[in-house]
């Protein structure tokens, strides 16, 4: 899907514009799954470069990686646990996201982390750099979580 992504971009001519939009104007922005993906530099599942937003590797979640034997794809409910005070999960207690990947996003920058899930191994699940947002899991599938979660992004100047 990381190539996918990036060359439906690409053919859909919006990237310049979002560029724009997002590193000159600063407008807050929200990857979600593979939207936090293509933040990226790379991925292991495509040949293709990745936006460069964020300095990280999408990496193939596998036994080198985990503790144990991991079950692929990454599917159903898990704890998210932020790691950083912030906005975007104001209002979220115990927070409980629905997942759908088999693929995870490798910060160069722990700094950058703002969120981690286990899932047989400790994952980055969400993401910052500026204005730049990123979340593993599918908040528009996560019921009250994710609407609270959406609505702090929405609040985000």
């Amino acid at each position: 899907a990381f190539d996918w992504a990036m060359e439906r971009l690409a053919a859909s001519g919006m990237r310049q514009p979002l560029e724009d939009l997002v590193l000159n104007q600063k407008r807050p922005v929200l990857g979600i799954c593979v939207g936090m993906q293509v933040m990226a530099k790379c991925s292991e599942e495509g040949d293709l470069p990745g936006l460069g937003w964020i300095d990280a590797e999408v990496k193939l979640i596998d036994e080198a990686s985990f503790n144990k034997s991991t079950q692929l794809p990454h599917m159903g409910w898990n704890d998210v646990s932020p790691v950083k005070d912030h906005s975007l999960f104001n209002g979220i207690d115990s927070p409980r996201f629905y997942f759908l990947h088999s693929y995870y996003f490798a910060p160069g920058n722990s700094d950058q982390t703002m969120a981690v899930t286990d899932y047989g191994g400790t994952f980055t699940s969400a993401v910052r750099r500026d204005n730049v947002f990123g979340v593993q899991f599918h908040p528009e599938k996560s019921h009250d979580w994710g609407v609270r979660l959406l609505r702090n992004f929405a609040e985000i100047s």
